[in-house]
């Protein structure tokens, strides 16, 4: 199963279910023994929006802190090192909330008590899992009818995730051949359940053949470049690229959706300016102090409908006399020379990306989309990616799907997986998506990896 982008194995399905039915349960009992000791009176409004707001926290700062990782399932020394550092933060927050703002008044001695069971139910739960039948731990064995380039394409993606727990077994390039394998290996069905069959070969005189025998046999057919392009996150690029978008609905959003978007991003931009006011003077004054120059630093980007903008960051590098004039001078590593003392350290706590909120603001970027190109590299990428412009449909965003999937430092040589990843962005945008990806964003943030 998949949400977003992310692939879910069974293992970790089943510990998510669990903890979240505890979490459900474990909120309202919390939330009524506390309206009880607080003399409150009991309703069920109170209730269902205390426990949601409390089982919302821990899911958010679980997911944060990287609890539902596929290799913390079982029982390990990370995982009581994550999960220590998890519920911490989840008590600092509903401290602050509840001392602060009257969305939550909880009893500190009753959060406490439910912090601790939930931990005893986590490493429970997840030490269950860990010594669970096989079929809970077991890779997914799924069949796969294919021409060669798609099969070692899936087989090389599968390599870079391993932690999926999935397993290909080639069945054949040929309907033909499947069928032939099908009827002639009679313990197959009761091992593999599913078979994955790219969809250019359903043309094919053994095609009736083939699904009269496998629905004999009771396995499910699935399209491997949609099982692909959900389990990976990212859109395969070919021909069936620009046909999947005609029909997205990427293309044919109303403009209430519009509004409601571009409403969502001012009042988290501007939130966000005045939470990070003290940051942003800090920043400053340290930027002015390590090296001569303005503190902020403006480029031409390509923004929604290939229209150019000029973006604004902090500035990380020592100002130059000449500007760049190739598109791969425009992108930078951790060891650039011109990068300063200063400008490392906010490269590293993405401080720079902050004065994107202006643009937010001015309606020429979004919280979440593609990452904008400057016009050099924009002239390079369209020049090498057929229908490079899809990217251009929707706004910029000061984050995205390929930001916390891909390495940004070098997305002109890492093209393909970058717009591979933008193009799997815009053709499921949604906001629950937008969530997941802020939430990754910040996880990205917290554990020093990803993209710039």
């Amino acid at each position: 199963m998949s949400i977003g982008g992310i692939y879910i194995g069974p293992r970790t399905l089943i510990t998510f279910g669990a903890e979240l039915v505890w979490l459900g349960a474990s909120a309202v009992l919390l939330v009524v023994v506390n309206c009880g000791s607080l003399g409150e009176p009991l309703t069920l409004t109170a209730v269902l929006f205390q426990s949601t707001a409390v089982v919302v926290l821990y899911v958010a700062i679980f997911y944060v802190m990287d609890l539902y990782d596929s290799t913390l399932m079982g029982f390990t020394r990370v995982l009581l090192l994550n999960l220590a550092q998890a519920t911490g933060i989840l008590l600092v927050i509903i401290g602050v909330v509840t001392a602060g703002t009257h969305l939550l008044r909880l009893d500190p001695r009753l959060v406490l008590a439910h912090t601790l069971l939930t931990v005893i139910f986590v490493l429970a739960a997840r030490y269950a899992v860990q010594h669970s039948a096989p079929s809970a731990n077991s890779s997914a064995l799924l069949g796969l009818v294919a021409s060669d380039p798609l099969r070692l394409a899936l087989n090389a993606e599968n390599s870079r995730r391993d932690d999926l727990g999935l397993t290909f077994l080639w069945i054949g390039n040929s309907l033909e051949a499947a069928h032939t394998c099908l009827s002639r290996v009679t313990g197959f069905s009761s091992d593999v359940r599913r078979i994955l069959v790219d969809a250019d070969l359903l043309d094919d005189r053994f095609a009736v053949e083939f699904l009269a025998l496998c629905r004999e046999r009771g396995i499910h057919i699935e399209d491997a470049r949609l099982f692909a392009e959900r389990t990976y996150g990212k859109v395969s690029l070919g021909s069936h690229a620009i046909s999947d978008f005609a029909t997205s609905p990427i293309m044919s959003l109303s403009r209430m959706i519009r509004a409601a978007r571009r409403w969502r991003d001012v009042l988290i931009a501007c939130v966000a300016l005045v939470l990070t006011l003290p940051v942003t003077v800090l920043t400053i004054l340290a930027i002015k102090w390590d090296s001569s120059g303005a503190a902020f630093f403006t480029q031409v980007r390509v923004g929604e409908n290939g229209r150019p903008f000029t973006m604004f960051k902090f500035r990380s590098m020592y100002e130059e006399k000449s500007a760049p004039d190739s598109a791969s001078s425009w992108s930078t590593s951790d060891a650039d020379p011109r990068v300063t003392r200063i400008g490392k350290v906010i490269r590293v706590l993405h401080l720079d990306e902050l004065p994107q909120l202006i643009n937010v603001i001015r309606g020429e970027m979004s919280l979440v989309g593609p990452r904008p190109f400057h016009p050099l590299q924009v002239a390079d990428l369209a020049g090498t990616l057929p229908h490079f412009g899809l990217r251009h449909l929707v706004k910029p965003g000061i984050t995205g799907w390929a930001q916390v999937r891909c390495d940004y430092a070098a997305s002109v040589e890492n093209r393909s997986e970058v717009f591979a990843h933008d193009l799997y962005y815009l053709k499921h945008a949604s906001f629950l998506f937008d969530l997941q990806i802020l939430l990754e964003t910040v996880r990205v943030c917290v554990w020093r990896r990803g993209a710039r």
